[in-house]
């Protein structure tokens, strides 16, 4: 590793720079300097510089889509891997603040982060059907077999896909769209979406009403409740 060079000294492009190389030798298992891709996390989150994570994503877009690839959620979401990339390090910045970003010294402890927050997005993914599913479908749910075949497996993709395709079919607007969302997709509380989205809502209030809003519209739609499995 270099000491002459003080990343925090080091323009946007040049820092951006030297991280790409940096993670190009790590991918090939070689000596690598991780100061640099440290430093472009603490100038996006610490200084609050939005257009640092422009430079973040090229050069962690092929370890995320790993990631993806590798759990065992992923297969079963019928999304495309780039849904989750874009997911998962969209929550990372969100989620790590200024604030918490302290207890971050070095660049390991922020992808183990950031594999969290990918684990988290898949999960949370499947997570609008529980929230919005009706006791029939929760009856036939049980009878569903403990070893699905590929044929089911393929079903069952299938029909997650219809599921969020009618659901953002039925969203009227862009609170609507923020709070499903933010809350099945990035699994953030309503604090931390009326935080994230202060310019669409009024209050926390606002944003508990609008989800409970859309949840209890979802059950009494038709086409969903067929969907579903519920009776008209």
């Amino acid at each position: 590793m270099s000491d002459e060079i003080n990343p925090q000294q080091l323009p946007l492009d040049d820092l951006a720079q030297r991280c790409a190389q940096e993670t190009d030798l790590y991918f090939k298992r070689q000596a690598h300097d991780t100061r640099y891709c440290f430093e472009l996390f603490r100038r996006a989150i610490q200084e609050g510089d939005q257009s640092v994570w422009e430079n973040i994503y090229p050069c962690y877009n092929l370890l995320v889509v790993s990631w993806v690839k590798k759990h065992p959620g992923f297969e079963a979401s019928g999304e495309n891997v780039e849904y989750f990339v874009n997911g998962a390090l969209g929550k990372l910045s969100i989620t790590l603040t200024r604030e918490r970003f302290s207890g971050f010294s070095e660049l390991g402890s922020i992808l183990s982060y950031l594999k969290l927050c990918v684990h988290s997005v898949i999960i949370d993914y499947h997570r609008l059907a529980e929230h919005v599913s009706l006791a029939a479908w929760e009856d036939a749910s049980r009878e569903e077999s403990a070893d699905p075949s590929p044929e089911e497996q393929a079903l069952d993709r299938s029909y997650r896909q219809a599921l969020w395709d009618l659901t953002n079919a039925r969203l009227h607007d862009e609170k609507e769209r923020s709070v499903i969302h933010g809350s099945f997709v990035l699994d953030l509380k309503p604090q931390e979406l009326y935080d994230q989205y202060r310019s669409l809502f009024s209050d926390v209030d606002e944003v508990y009403r609008v989800k409970q809003n859309v949840l209890a519209r979802l059950r009494r739609d038709p086409e969903f409740r067929k969907l579903l499995g519920g009776n008209d």
